[in-house]
């Protein structure tokens, strides 16, 4: 048995804009999930992708947490894999790949301690959102973007991850959207449903790991009409002319057409 052709995606600044308004309504993406299994593959949580799939009326598995975590909807196959738990109306099984938020939250205190610098922990602003295996952070108030530079250039010498997220800088350690990516395909694989094709899409430094896990490769141009020099070097790319969600729409259709079997 196969799955549909397989699309990984990026969520912020590809198929997500800054306002709020996704690439396609449900209505429009539609006709394209017949053939096409979208994974969602962010630096948000399972509750945000949740929403995200319920927006545009996708289901199935989501890489979060900038891979330190997938989930699956609820399945027995799964039971022995990760945690049962119900998220946002939803059973999913959870599956922690990375080190605990605890385990990065210890450090991140240690580290910006002997740096001297503020910052402002997602946790404290929106708990529910229940990061498991990675740490968002955004610099104190009034201080520029800049500021939190020397604390992730101090933890990557620590072994630890530091990578955009939105307006916040995601934390992890030992996980990476690739990793999460390929435990994704391995348990697909394990229930005999191995994808015709995997397609990957996304915009930033933190989506090279992303691109590197699938056949097909897609960078979707930054507001300026540029690509992310990180990601235009990734063997076997392809560049998208239109940025944002603009661009996302192009990848859907690109992806579909060239991979379907005539």
């Amino acid at each position: 048995m196969t799955t549909p052709l397989l699309l990984f995606s990026d969520v912020d600044g590809t198929l997500l804009d800054r306002d709020g308004h996704y690439a396609m309504s449900a209505d429009e993406l539609a006709p394209f999930t017949r053939s096409l299994l979208i994974v969602l593959a962010s630096s948000r949580t399972v509750l945000e992708l949740s929403r995200n799939q319920r927006a545009l009326g996708i289901t199935g598995p989501v890489v979060a947490e900038n891979g330190a975590v997938i989930a699956f909807p609820w399945h027995e196959l799964h039971a022995c894999c990760g945690s049962r738990d119900q998220i946002d109306g939803r059973l999913w099984c959870v599956m922690t790949l990375g080190v605990t938020a605890a385990s990065i939250r210890a450090a991140i205190l240690r580290e910006a301690a002997q740096l001297g610098l503020d910052f402002v922990d997602q946790l404290d602003v929106d708990p529910a959102l229940d990061r498991r295996a990675s740490v968002c952070l955004r610099p104190g108030y009034g201080a520029s973007t800049s500021t939190l530079a020397p604390l992730a250039a101090r933890l990557a010498t620590l072994g630890y991850t530091a990578a955009s997220g939105g307006d916040w800088l995601a934390v992890t350690q030992h996980a990476d959207k690739g990793r999460g990516a390929r435990a994704v395909l391995t348990e697909l694989a394990e229930r005999g449903e191995t994808p015709l094709v995997v397609g990957a899409v996304g915009d930033g430094d933190n989506d090279v790991p992303l691109l590197c896990a699938a056949d097909q490769r897609y960078v979707i141009a930054r507001d300026n009409g540029t690509w992310h020099d990180a990601l235009r070097v990734v063997p076997n790319v392809t560049c998208i002319a239109r940025h944002g969600i603009a661009g996302w729409r192009d990848v859907v259709t690109n992806f579909v057409t060239f991979s379907e079997p005539a």
